[in-house]
């Protein structure tokens, strides 16, 4: 999924897709504003975007690169977690970088409340670097928490004794994750449940210091490979993947060709709830997940299916776009295809304020078909704008002169967008900067094209002030300094995640009572979201 794959052992995980998330854009085509390339003089593979509280931005991935370039930090091993600080307008402030003596992959990384970042990815290096616990088996989850500079605090390790993967999380209510990914181990270390098949979902939650709670493992017969991990309003999780297991064990439904689109809810203690299958009669392969606003699904992912089964419409080249929206009831309402004469990947999908979505990911294709553009390079960024119904309304491409792979979007405050990605390319095309080695970080920031909400907040020390606490129905917040004194909603969470209560604050001061009526005692999360995306938290304690 995710550009570090292509580094991992062949055929572990069924696509080639690249991680994402859901984010807001607007209905105006967007436009370059500047870009910015990182990396040493050999490969460096980007995997995540991530915002800072200074208006900046953390880039995460992997790099084998020695010092020299944007590398500051000897190699540790073969490939070591590579992050990168830069400020709004693209400069590189610092880099850190840890491994063991062999191979690292950074997935993820996710603010705490602290002020710091969880990392999370895969190893497979021994006790060695900055690993503090050995091998498990072949690869295993690997956790780095540091803090807002990017120093270590601790690390985790987490497998069996095969191939374990984390490349995903979620933050709890509880001020903890749920890690996910995929395993192919038996039972023994830190894999509590037998094998289904082949390759099986991985679910994993973790405390605030990185103790394990519990693991879940869901699968068919055969290989089912996790591509999304997406939270839900009553404190579950949705995961998405590609499967290409019949009826049995986790999976109750028959599959469709193959490889299928497969999906499965679980609730705040990762117990399977549902699960579905949609597909073609060939390769379909699903990449990410979006809940719609009318409380169905958007499934994003490539296919090369004819029609037949769920898939209305034929390829158009050797791989195609293909969303399919599902309502509440997993009940599919429209599914479309989009794409040229060559293989074109689905891989992320935003929500946009008019009701319509985006969708990104890389193409092939030459301008034919659903493609207006000429290509730049070998492989370009493909932007696709839909309705609420499926109809295109435009595209857009962005590239450099060789091989370009779209992996993260995030919106950013003037409405524009912050595109991650990887590339090969030297000078040309849509990219400013040569190359500094082999694969580089490249990102690149889009032009305002309309009001972007529900953006990714801000990470950092967006703490509320909350008093007293321990309190009964009734307690006061102080507001940060930082946080906006209009559009301001509260939210009450209960330790699994559930809101249990949600109220406007109107045109407050730096200190405001809140009325939270009647709840059973207990841990509870409070959450303020604002404007642009802003968001602070804090523990209370109702008795």
């Amino acid at each position: 999924m995710f550009s570090a794959l292509r580094f991992l052992p062949a055929g572990f995980l069924l696509t080639v897709g690249l991680l994402g998330s859901s984010y807001q854009a607007a209905a105006q085509t967007p436009t370059k504003q500047w870009d910015r390339r990182f990396g040493g003089n050999q490969s460096d593979s980007f995997s995540a975007l991530q915002r800072t509280p200074d208006g900046g931005y953390l880039l995460a991935g992997s790099t084998v690169s020695s010092v020299g370039g944007d590398v500051t930090q000897a190699e540790i091993g073969n490939f070591d977690y590579w992050l990168v600080k830069i400020d709004a307008s693209g400069t590189k402030l610092w880099d850190k970088r840890f491994g063991g003596f062999s191979d690292d992959y950074l997935s993820a990384v996710q603010p705490t409340a602290d002020g710091g970042y969880l990392l999370v990815g895969s190893t497979r290096s021994l006790l060695s670097g900055d690993i503090t616990q050995d091998s498990r088996g072949g690869f295993d989850g690997w956790v780095v928490k540091i803090d807002a500079n990017g120093n270590k605090l601790w690390n985790k390790r987490f497998g069996g004794s095969a191939d374990d993967f984390l490349r995903f999380l979620q933050p709890t209510a509880d001020g903890g994750c749920v890690l996910g990914g995929s395993t192919i181990s038996p039972v023994g270390g830190d894999i509590t449940q037998p094998s289904r098949g082949g390759v099986d979902y991985w679910l994993l939650k973790i405390d605030a210091n990185g103790t394990k709670l519990w693991d879940k493992r869901l699968g068919g017969s055969a290989d089912d490979g996790l591509n999304s991990l997406t939270s839900t309003a009553d404190g579950g999780f949705v995961l998405g993947g590609s499967s290409v297991s019949a009826i049995g064990n986790d999976k109750t439904e028959a599959s469709r060709g193959a490889s299928d689109y497969w999906l499965v809810k679980v609730d705040a203690s990762g117990t399977k709830l549902w699960d579905k299958t949609v597909g073609g009669t060939a390769n379909d392969y699903l990449n990410n997940v979006l809940m719609t606003a009318d409380g169905g699904y958007l499934l994003a992912g490539s296919s090369d299916s004819p029609v037949g089964a769920d898939k209305t419409q034929g390829s158009r080249g050797v791989g195609d776009y293909w969303a399919v929206k599902l309502d509440a009831n997993r009940n599919k309402q429209w599914d479309k295809r989009f794409g040229g004469e060559s293989i074109d990947q689905l891989s992320l999908v935003l929500p946009l304020s008019d009701g319509g979505y985006l969708l990104a990911g890389d193409i092939r294709s030459n301008n034919e078909g659903d493609v207006t553009e000429s290509r730049r390079g070998f492989v370009d960024f493909w932007l696709v704008k839909i309705d609420a119904s499926g109809t295109k309304l435009w595209d857009k491409r962005f590239g450099g002169t060789a091989e370009n792979y779209l992996v993260d979007i995030l919106p950013t405050p003037d409405g524009g967008a912050l595109l991650g990605s990887e590339t090969l390319s030297g000078l040309g095309g849509d990219k400013s900067q040569g190359s500094r080695g082999s694969t580089d970080f490249w990102v690149m920031k889009l032009n305002p094209f309309g009001t972007i909400t529900g953006a990714r907040p801000a990470a950092g020390r967006q703490q509320l002030g909350v008093y007293p606490n321990p309190a009964h129905q009734r307690l006061r917040l102080r507001l940060p300094e930082q946080a906006p004194r209009t559009g301001l909603h509260l939210s009450l969470l209960d330790a699994t995640g559930r809101v249990v209560s949600q109220q406007a604050l109107a045109a407050p001061g730096p200190e405001v009572w809140v009325e939270l009526g009647s709840q059973r005692a207990g841990l509870y999360l409070l959450r303020l979201e604002g404007p642009d995306g802003y968001l602070a938290t804090q523990r209370a304690v109702l008795e």
